[in-house]
């Protein structure tokens, strides 16, 4: 999970400097906010859980991890600004869902596309529904609005 610059806040759980950089490719480094690189943590067949970054309850390394002098951990007030960030985050999407129904249930069985107004700000809303599934994905042009996969 990367942190995005317009999230607020850290969550707990996790060193400031994480990021799940799922689009490095072979021979490109996979690296945290700070530089490390995570393959320092995997040698000596070590895997994701020898890396520092994951948190216990009283905000430590878990137990065999391997040092990291990059080690940050979010304040209490950073992790306050993450939960009201992630209330709005869901209070918004339970808007653009509620608002989406109607779309959802006319396109039932399946495939569509088509952009209509987003319930949540009004701008353009992306979406587009699989027949085999059901699943809908959505993407409002708004910055910092809805986007989503089911």
């Amino acid at each position: 999970m990367s942190k995005r610059p317009c999230d607020e806040g850290y969550a707990p759980g996790w060193c400031i400097h994480y990021r799940y950089n799922r689009d490095a490719k072979p021979g490109q480094p996979n690296t945290c906010e700070a530089g490390v690189d995570y393959n320092e943590f995997r040698g000596d067949g070590g895997t994701y859980k020898t890396q520092p970054c994951f948190l216990t309850d009283k905000g430590e390394s878990k137990p065999g991890a391997v040092p990291c002098e990059h080690l940050r951990l979010p304040t209490p007030r950073e992790i306050e600004l993450h939960e009201e960030w992630l209330k709005r985050r869901m209070n918004l999407m339970g808007t653009v869902m509620t608002g989406i129904k109607p779309w959802r249930d006319a396109h039932k069985g399946r495939s569509a596309q088509e952009v209509v107004e987003c319930p949540a700000c009004k701008g353009p809303l992306h979406l587009s529904i699989a027949a085999c599934n059901g699943h809908v994905h959505g993407h409002c042009e708004t910055a910092g609005c809805a986007s989503w996969m089911e």
